[in-house]
């Protein structure tokens, strides 16, 4: 009954974004509900299909508390072709409540007189935005830089234009000279320095949607040589780029990881692989270091005998340290089995000596009881919080996957979330609130995000004791959904205060929405104290659930004794109640006070 209760709400809140609009409401307190950072106008001219004008989104959090957010916007420059093309910058200083466009982040070609990087005249795709923990080179702690695939012009789309004005694109282009640019930013986000050309490519040749289909006259060679999708991390002073490379290479040096070019790539005909890369700078040096290849893919024999690596198409890199002193990288795959695979090295810059060609299926990750496998789907995202547990997205499935103890080879727990599964849906950890700030595209080209309670989040955490019992409110030891962690059955219930193996389990927030009423969340996995069914009728009983409706569950009232009492919101005529010892709670009229809706919050 819950499950499915739960899914229409959910369902209804993300139908309900196709008709909010793309302003800012007032900043106000939390609420789990998806809000719109940026939904494509209804009469805007695309460079490609208006299903992916607006994709790729991705934030960083400054040392401030500012939440920065940046994504591709297709939308056509003045200039009717992609020159001209920005990045947008939005903020939100009310930890992602609402957000405003703050900069443009322009190409290398107006921000640089350097001759070699006039070709750079859009600023595309694939952001990636960062805050450097430590200083590298010239470059301070806490700087913000920005990572993004930068291009010349779409020639296919100037083609398709010029024979006929009327044309409207459905896909990707092909654009010219790719590459992967940084950028960085003193002013929170303001305003924008071009540093350098991290890595270079050729020809888009169709990719990313219409590999070799949608090939302009002028790429002679119909050459498909991009590079995509940049990954941001300071490791051992310097700072590391992640990247996908889809030139053409033979080999690599098994005991350097260095790539061989194929010497023909501007000119053979492309295998249409891709290998996960590598480079490293310094933060001073005019260049970054050359490539070290990270995952090579499987090998392809091309036509007279030549084998090229990239086979499967590894990309989308994502690294964390675990716990266990260990590296952790997760990608997309497409060579068969799991399209989400994963690395464990004990050097982050030496991927290439360990897991084979493709690495491991996401799937054969150990997981807790009661969860499923972890999600495929291709864009998987990892994120280590400060205290050490993991976090793990991929587009099949809107939940995420928690490694609590942040060991390689420990359990993950699923977690829903009131975000739909999506295409690069991003997990941002929100210092302030100890909470996830989750960004995805979705629908058409519309920026959504929500903000996600996975436990120990920032804030004072209560013991609520019940006046007729003494006992206290308790989770069963469960810490996630009680669909996924306890047979799915309402597991909210009265416990004997200490008897939990997870102590925490008895532990709650207090959390007041916007509308000022409360929801119950807990401290193991921030889920909420939910009405089963979703119906606030009597008896109905209480279950830990993924916090999914923007008013609360609750009105809490204080009485003269110091106690309080926990009124439904939908039914004033009932109350939060515990009637016996070890009795899951449950929705009860007024007990004309004998104690078991009267509860005391003791502070932990």
């Amino acid at each position: 009954m819950k499950r499915e209760t739960t899914r229409r709400s959910i369902a209804s809140a993300i139908v309900a974004l196709a008709i909010v609009a793309a302003t800012a409401v007032s900043a106000q307190g939390y609420s789990p509900t998806p809000g719109t950072i940026y939904q494509l106008p209804s009469n805007q001219a695309c460079l490609k299909g208006r299903g992916n004008c607006a994709i790729y989104p991705k934030a960083a959090q400054l040392t401030s508390g500012r939440l920065v957010a940046s994504f591709e916007q297709s939308t056509v420059p003045a200039s009717g072709s992609a020159v001209g093309q920005t990045l947008p910058v939005y903020k939100s200083d009310d930890d992602g409540t609402t957000w405003q466009l703050l900069s443009q982040v322009q190409a290398p070609a107006y921000l640089s007189s350097d001759p070699s990087v006039a070709k750079y005249t859009s600023a595309w795709t694939n952001p990636y935005l960062y805050v450097l923990p430590q200083q590298v080179g010239a470059l301070a702690a806490g700087t913000l830089v920005l990572a993004a695939v930068v291009s010349g012009d779409d020639e296919y789309y100037l083609e398709q234009k010029a024979a006929n004005p009327n044309w409207t694109p459905t896909n990707d282009g092909d654009r010219k000279d790719l590459a992967i640019a940084l950028y960085s930013s003193t002013d929170s986000g303001a305003s924008w320095t071009f540093r350098n050309i991290v890595t270079g490519g050729s020809w888009q040749g169709g990719s990313a949607g219409a590999i070799g289909v949608n090939v302009s006259a002028a790429n002679t060679y119909k050459q498909v040589d991009p590079v995509w999708e940049p990954y941001l991390m300071v490791y051992n002073g310097q700072l590391v780029a992640y990247y996908s490379d889809e030139n053409d290479f033979t080999g690599y040096n098994t005991t350097t990881g260095v790539p061989t070019l194929d010497p023909n790539n501007a000119t053979a005909t492309d295998s249409d692989g891709q290998i996960l890369a590598h480079r490293t700078w310094d933060g001073t040096s005019a260049s970054w270091s050359g490539p070290v290849v990270d995952v090579t893919g499987t090998t392809v024999t091309l036509a007279g005998g030549k084998t090229e690596i990239g086979g499967g198409r590894p990309g989308m890199a994502n690294v964390v340290q675990t716990s266990d002193g260990k590296w952790m990288l997760t990608y997309e795959y497409w060579g068969g089995g799991d399209n989400v695979r994963y690395k464990v090295a004990s050097d982050p810059l030496h991927f290439f000596s360990v897991g084979g060609a493709a690495g491991t299926g996401i799937t054969t990750l150990p997981v807790t009881t009661g969860t499923g496998a972890l999600a495929t789907g291709g864009s998987p995202v990892l994120v280590r919080l400060p205290d050490g547990r993991i976090l793990f997205n991929a587009a099949g499935s809107g939940n995420v996957w928690m490694n609590a103890s942040g060991s390689s080879t420990a359990s993950w727990t699923a977690y829903q979330t009131t975000m739909p599964g999506a295409y690069s849906r991003n997990l941002t950890y929100d210092a302030s609130t100890g909470r996830v700030v989750i960004l995805a595209n979705q629908g058409t080209s519309t920026i959504i995000n929500a903000d996600i309670d996975f436990g120990h989040s920032t804030g004072t955490y209560y013991q609520i004791v019940n006046k007729l019992t003494g006992q206290v409110i308790g989770t069963t030891n469960n810490t996630t959904d009680a669909n996924i962690g306890n047979a799915d059955f309402p597991d909210v219930r009265l416990e004997a205060a200490g008897s939990a193996a997870n102590p925490d389990t008895e532990l709650w927030h207090v959390t007041t929405k916007p509308d000022g009423n409360v929801t119950l969340l807990n401290k193991s996995g921030g889920r909420a104290a939910e009405i089963w069914t979703g119906n606030a009728t009597q008896g109905q009983q209480i279950g830990q659930w993924v916090d999914n409706t923007a008013s609360g569950l609750f009105t809490m009232v204080t009485k003269s004794n110091g106690y309080v009492y926990f009124q439904s919101v939908q039914n004033r005529s009932l109350y939060l109640t515990g009637s016996t010892a070890g009795a899951t709670l449950s929705l009860q009229p007024s007990d004309n006070g004998a104690g078991s809706q009267d509860w005391q919050l003791v502070a932990k």
